[in-house]
This record gives structure tokens, C-alpha cells and sequence, in this order.
């Protein structure tokens, strides 16, 4: 592959220059380059049940390993907000294949709050879901707001990630039955999107699947997994 350093977009990955012929993603002057795409789009083809008893399945778009937890990294805490773009829509080309979402009607993004908001500028999730929104053809619904601000999961041991996130959501509509997807950028002990799905079941919604840009392989080893063919 040839490679050009000094003009064309630039790659979150490698941190190198490309030319339109050598990228798979591109927004404003960044991109995902094409060997850095292929290094992760080994996505999931997988159904994981048993993320808790309020959550249906989860699906995810990709494994959050190697390049890309790099680039998705420098979008969440490092500002670099165009790479939210690239991922958003390197996402949605992959969850669009997943013919499984026909029965939900809403998809509603986890909250930040409103601390973490004004320290970072966006809120990453809603960033990304509304590629998947449109590429699924559901609409957002931001039903959920953070009214517990508390340290970033993240930072927290797995064992206390239920507890830090308990009570921190709350839900400003009411539902009458509807299946709904929860949409977080990142899934690895389930505890924030199962909390979520306890709020909107608290409000009436009815099924609840989640969608997760990545999740961590190692924290889900012990689920209960359906391949989709």
C-alpha cells in the first residue's frame, strides 16, 4: 500500500496519511484507513444472552481491542471528535447487516451528565447512534438523563460498577409497551446499560435489546452466545 505523509486524511489508527483510493471512512481530514479497518472489523456475528434479566440480547459492531480502542479512545477522552464520525459510520455499515432489530421502535442513547457534558462537549454515544439510527431506520428517543454524576466506569473496579451507576438514571417519558434499544458506545460488565434498561422498564417500556459500538471479548466469555448466519 502506498502511503502519503504529507497531504491527505488522516488515519486515527496508524496515524498516517492517505489518498481517497487508500481509506475506508473518511469525515472532514480524518479517516479510517483500509488496513487499519481490516485489523478490526472482525465484528461480532453474535447474539450475546444473559447480560442481565431487563436486557433481551446485546449486539455489537465490533471487539474493543488493538487499533480500534486507539481511535475510539482519542474520540471519547482526547477531543478528537471527527473520529466519532469515521466510527459512527463504519458502524452502522456493519449493524445494518444484523436483521434482528425489526420489532423495536425507539433507540435511546445512555445519558452523560451534565458535568461530564460540559467537561467533554458531546455526549459520544448520541454521536454514534445517529449513524446506527439512520442505517437501522429507528428513530432516537432521548428519554434518559444522568441525574447522578459519579466517576467513570472505566476508572471503577468491575465489582462496584452495578453500585456506582445505581440510581443515577431517570426516564422523562412514559412508554405503553415499546421495545426499545439501548444504544452505549462501550459494553463490558453490562451494569450501566442494565441499570438504563431498568429505567425505561420502570416507565413501561417492553422488550429491551442493546447496541454497543464494542464490547470487551474477556467480560463476556461466560454469556450464553447465538450466532447469526
Amino acid at each position: 500500500m502506498k502511503i502519503t505523509f504529507d497531504k491527505g486524511f488522516l488515519c486515527g489508527g496508524c496515524k498516517r496519511r492517505y489518498g481517497e483510493s487508500q481509506i475506508a471512512y473518511k469525515y472532514k481530514e480524518s479517516c479510517i484507513c483500509k488496513r487499519c479497518f481490516d485489523n478490526f472489523k472482525s465484528y461480532s456475528k453474535e447474539a450475546y444472552f444473559g447480560v442481565s434479566d431487563e436486557v433481551e440480547f446485546l449486539v455489537s459492531a465490533f471487539h474493543y481491542k488493538s487499533i480500534y480502542r486507539k481511535i475510539f479512545l482519542d474520540f471519547k477522552f482526547n477531543g478528537q471528535f471527527a473520529y466519532g464520525h469515521v466510527l459512527g459510520m463504519a458502524m452502522a455499515d456493519v449493524l445494518k447487516e444484523r436483521d434482528v432489530f425489526s420489532n423495536y421502535q425507539y433507540i435511546v442513547t445512555v445519558p452523560v451528565s451534565k458535568e461530564r457534558f460540559a467537561e467533554r462537549g458531546y455526549n459520544q454515544s448520541e454521536v454514534l447512534a445517529e449513524y446506527i439510527s439512520k442505517a437501522i431506520d429507528i428513530p432516537i428517543n432521548n428519554a434518559l438523563v444522568r441525574i447522578k454524576h459519579s466517576a467513570p466506569q472505566s476508572t471503577v473496579h468491575t465489582s462496584l460498577r452495578a453500585k456506582n451507576v445505581k440510581g443515577a438514571y431517570l426516564s422523562t417519558e412514559t412508554f405503553n409497551g415499546e421495545n426499545i434499544i439501548i444504544f452505549d458506545d462501550i459494553c463490558t460488565t453490562g451494569s450501566t446499560v442494565t441499570e438504563c434498561a431498568r429505567t425505561l422498564k420502570r416507565a413501561g417500556a417492553g422488550k429491551i435489546c442493546v447496541i454497543s459500538g464494542a464490547h470487551n471479548v474477556q467480560q463476556w466469555i461466560d454469556r450464553t452466545i447465538h450466532r447469526f448466519i
